[in-house]
């Protein structure tokens, strides 16, 4: 069984997954309105007609057209011709997730993204914490009380090297591991299997 340091964790990210999460956000970004992005970024479903991983488990795939339909209730009504940035794009689907029993906090990041992406603005520099997220903070130490994001820039080394939203898909993947891991090449953690459902396929809800 094979076994890593930070650094190995880093560069086996940026080997193994970069180009997956890449992926899933180039289909995102193949709309030709913002109205069909955001209907596109609610359905959840990848270029090959499936729905994403995350948004395929607890149930959720129920709630995925409501949720589109009460999107674009929301763009039109709003009369919305951009987002501002990030946090903008959060917020609206936030929105609309109080008003969709089952369309949880992973699955707002996620959609969330998916928009930011399709917008050009998708490359954060904070780490948004839900689900295995915040298991991946714990583990590496970090004050995560009552806290709703944290600065790229208060990871450890060579984590804040990454964008936020690469850095929360890393912490999904390795949440696991990241607790018998160390900075130090002594201490190691585990290597996932590469077929982790946490892993963006064609992208981590």
């Amino acid at each position: 069984m094979a076994f890593l340091t930070y650094t190995e964790i880093y560069d086996t990210y940026r080997k193994e997954f970069n180009f997956r999460v890449e992926q899933e956000y180039s289909w995102y970004k193949k709309a030709d309105s913002l109205r069909n992005a955001i209907n596109k970024a609610f359905l959840s479903r990848n270029e090959k007609g499936e729905i994403e991983d995350h948004q395929s488990r607890y149930g959720i795939p129920k709630c995925l057209p409501l949720a589109a339909e009460v999107a674009l209730s929301y763009f039109d009504a709003r009369c919305i011709s951009n987002f501002d940035n990030f946090t903008s794009i959060y917020k609206f689907v936030q929105d609309v997730r109080k008003e969709v029993k089952g369309f949880g906090e992973l699955a707002n990041y996620d959609v969330a993204m998916r928009i930011a992406n399709y917008l050009g603005c998708g490359e954060i520099q904070v780490v948004y914490l839900h689900a295995g997220v915040k298991a991946g903070c714990h583990a590496l130490g970090l004050n995560i009380k009552n806290r709703r994001i944290i600065p790229v820039e208060e990871f450890p080394a060579p984590f804040n090297k990454l964008s936020g939203d690469h850095l929360e898909n890393l912490l999904c993947i390795y949440k696991k591991v990241l607790a018998d891991s160390s900075a130090e090449v002594g201490k190691t953690c585990i290597r996932p299997k590469t077929n982790s459902s946490c892993i963006r396929k064609k992208g981590c809800s």
